[in-house]
């Protein structure tokens, strides 16, 4: 009981409590706030259409009109194809050339779709769901329509002949029987997923990569505040902070050498360079790391609750398990102030390839991230009171072997 009441003396033990709760508390609401609604905001999911035949505009006018996405012009599949690459849109419609005039031949026209696998995985099944349903709006509309067409140009026909009524009655019933033949499904469907890959789990190593980043950020982060505290009397605050972000370089430019290790050994191949892998990697750890200590200096160990709100945003906001243009306003607006945004953007690049310079696009706003959190640390450092130093025995401070 002595060591119950010790702890219970202790504002470790209440802030140990306090972060379990704050876990429940802040996940629920982030979560079940930024995915309420989700399937009613696909209209800000964006398509891209690509009609290569001038006589089926009114078919590619139709379709604009009902799709339940916004859509796209472009006139050549090169163009929409580097679109869709730098994830400008979530898929492509193509219409080839000659698909009218095919309709009623032997050949069966195709309407083709491109999807971007280095997306989030709900926004690829929303894509695929959307292209079964064009296909069979389109094949139940054209079908319909050379149905009724055929229907109407024989009954012209029969009508100017001068034949018997019986006579007239079964060759009507005989195109009848020719009308019921017609396909019921005349197009085809291809859909060519670009920037594929083969296992399964490469799927989940953005989402991997952002939560053990940050959240090893966080524990390393509280850890190395405890081990300065027990040093403040001892070294000045400025040189703790100095030598604390030495520390946080130093590992951040350290830890890719592992990630890559990694990818090598669970066969997560990639496109891009040992040396764009790394730098982008130690920017993105290094970012982390100055982020979460914004707080952690700012509050103390209450920061951690600011840093598990942050966890949470980033989980959320980064695109890893729902596209952002499926999330409320609020939620969008805040991605882009949020460093994992650009990771997990770099990490699509990483694993599934396509959006070249994507790496070296996403370094600059994260270092903009950490060189702001680095000025919000220092003015933190600045406005707090040196304690002060005690000269000890630097040896007594060592950990024994």
């Amino acid at each position: 009981m002595n060591a119950l009441q010790a702890l219970l003396r202790l504002r470790g033990t209440y802030i140990g409590v306090m972060a379990a709760v704050m876990f429940q508390l802040i996940f629920f609401s982030v979560w079940l706030t930024a995915y309420n609604g989700v399937q009613d905001r696909t209209h800000n999911l964006a398509i891209g259409m690509v009609n290569e035949d001038i006589k089926a505009e009114l078919i590619a006018e139709e379709l604009q009109k009902n799709l339940p996405v916004e859509t796209k012009q472009f006139h050549t599949l090169e163009e929409a194809l580097d679109q869709l690459n730098e994830r400008e849109v979530n898929m492509i419609i193509h219409i080839p050339e000659n698909f009218v005039s095919s309709l009623g031949s032997d050949a069966r026209p195709s309407i083709q779709y491109w999807i971007n696998q280095a997306n989030a995985t709900s926004s690829k099944t929303m894509m695929e769901q959307l292209s079964f349903e064009v296909t069979n709006k389109l094949n139940t509309e054209i079908s319909l329509q050379q149905k009724t067409a055929a229907t109407t140009a024989i009954e012209q026909q029969l009508n100017k002949l001068p034949v018997e009524p019986p006579v007239a009655q079964a060759i009507g019933e005989a195109f009848q029987t020719l009308v019921a033949s017609v396909q019921s499904e005349p197009l085809d469907k291809v859909v060519h997923k670009t920037n594929a890959v083969d296992q399964f789990s490469a799927n989940l190593v953005p989402l991997m990569v952002i939560i053990s980043s940050f959240v090893g950020a966080m524990v390393m982060i509280m850890q190395i505040n405890e081990a300065a505290g027990t040093l403040s009397t001892t070294y000045s605050k400025w040189g703790l902070f100095f030598g604390r972000q030495m520390i946080n370089l130093t590992v951040a430019f350290l830890l890719p050498v592992l990630t890559f290790g990694l990818m090598k050994l669970f066969d997560v191949a990639s496109e891009e360079s040992f040396l764009a892998i790394y730098l982008f990697q130690g920017v993105m750890f290094l970012t982390f790391l100055l982020f979460a200590q914004v707080f952690v200096y700012v509050f103390g160990n209450f920061g951690m609750v600011f840093n598990i709100l942050a966890l949470s945003l980033q989980l959320v906001t980064s695109g890893v398990l729902v596209a952002r243009e499926l999330l409320p306003n609020g939620y969008h607006a805040i991605a882009s102030f949020l460093p994992a945004t650009y990771g997990a953007d770099g990490y699509y690049t990483i694993v599934f390839g396509g959006n070249e310079g994507a790496l070296f696009t996403n370094i600059a706003p994260l270092l903009l991230i950490g060189g702001i959190a680095l000025l919000v640390t220092a003015c933190a450092v600045l406005l707090r009171r040196e304690k002060k130093i005690i000269q000890v025995n630097e040896s007594s401070l060592l950990i024994e072997p």
